[in-house]
């Protein structure tokens, strides 16, 4: 028995393979031009694939079929959401309009009503697309969508931990779960927390699949752990030098001495804190990432500098060296701070 064109075209979606779904549907077209469920499964595949003008041309015309009204309309709505939002917020409410009971509909309104900034009415239906889920599948798009929508909500922020660390127990292992909860941590401040799942999730996963965001938050509060540490350091160096040293053993030896124990403070907190980049997986993310951004590699360096001046200290007993390193080490941890601030949770 010859296979079923259309089921195989499902079955090449599923697997994440579009254009071999295209394909296959393609000759399906060839031999009848409107066929609807051959219309609807093309669309998505040119979605998938970038091709947005065709795409949205293939489900205009399965718009015209009444079974398919609903899910030509949803796919209009993601097709047209980056040209014209309130296009699209017409076309997913057209959606829940002729099927309310289909939650990813409703989740596809949601998330276009979230990047309008419309956060009340995005939450009515995230919550809305929760009750109707018919899977498990169903359930972690809709809790994904109700914490990115809470998570940029900062008096819902707990709220939206609390659905990811709910979508999180469904599926411990989906790459979007772990991003959500990740920045839902973030921005609850739960910035360890933040870290260990950011490095799990790109310790179990190909790089090729993790998000980026991901990347994002163990890089940036990896390094901000290290020149945040070092920054305390460097002030504690120059008083206890001073204090307990420079007048006790003269000078120049109290320099060294205290230079000594910041060169050993400094590389402690650098091999503790980096201690995580043994694993490649998580030090090829990192890396990847922290070299487009300046100011991870500035902070670095300037640990590395900081190392330097207090075995210069060290040789010389140099103390006006020692002085001036927590200016330079504040400086870039402020910057740092600041830089953080504007990492953004995943949408």
């Amino acid at each position: 028995m010859a296979p079923d064109p259309i089921a195989e075209a499902r079955r090449y979606l599923l697997l994440d393979e579009p254009e071999r779904a295209r394909g296959v549907l393609e000759r399906v077209l060839a031999e009848q031009p409107d066929h609807a469920a051959a219309l609807t499964l093309i669309a998505y595949a040119r979605l998938e694939t970038g091709e947005l003008d065709a795409a949205e041309r293939d489900a205009r015309l399965a718009f015209a079929h009444a079974e398919w009204r609903p899910d030509a309309a949803a796919l209009l709505a993601r097709i047209t959401m980056t040209r014209d939002p309130v296009e699209a917020t017409g076309w997913a409410s057209e959606a829940v309009r002729l099927d309310p009971g289909r939650s990813r509909f409703r989740i596809v309104l949601a998330r276009i009503l979230r990047e309008r900034r419309l956060y009340e009415p995005a939450r009515i239906e995230a919550e809305a697309a929760l009750a109707n889920a018919a899977s498990d599948d169903e359930r972690i798009d809709a809790l994904i969508t109700a914490s990115s929508i809470a998570v940029v909500h900062a008096p819902r922020r707990a709220e939206a931990l609390r659905l990811a660390e709910e979508a999180v127990r469904i599926s411990p292992t989906d790459l979007r779960v772990g991003q959500m909860l990740a920045a839902a941590q973030v921005m609850n401040g739960q910035r360890a927390a933040a870290i260990r799942t950011a490095r799990r999730v790109l310790r179990e996963n190909p790089l090729a699949l993790a998000p980026p965001y991901l990347a994002q938050v163990a890089t940036a509060l990896l390094v901000r752990q290290l020149i945040g540490l070092v920054t305390i350091v460097t002030a504690m160096v120059p008083f206890f030098t001073f204090a307990m040293f420079a007048q006790a053993l003269g000078a120049p030896v109290g320099s060294r001495v205290g230079a000594v124990l910041g060169l050993i403070c400094t590389v402690v907190i650098g091999v503790g804190t980096l201690g995580p980049l043994r694993d490649r997986a998580v030090a090829r993310a990192i890396w990847l990432f922290a070299r487009q951004r300046a100011i991870e590699v500035v902070s670095v360096v300037t640990v590395a500098v900081i190392a330097v001046g207090y075995l210069v200290v060290a040789a010389t007993g140099f103390f006006p060296l020692i002085a001036v390193l927590p200016f330079l080490s504040v400086a870039v941890w402020t910057v740092h701070e600041a830089k953080l601030t504007q990492l953004r949770p995943p949408a």
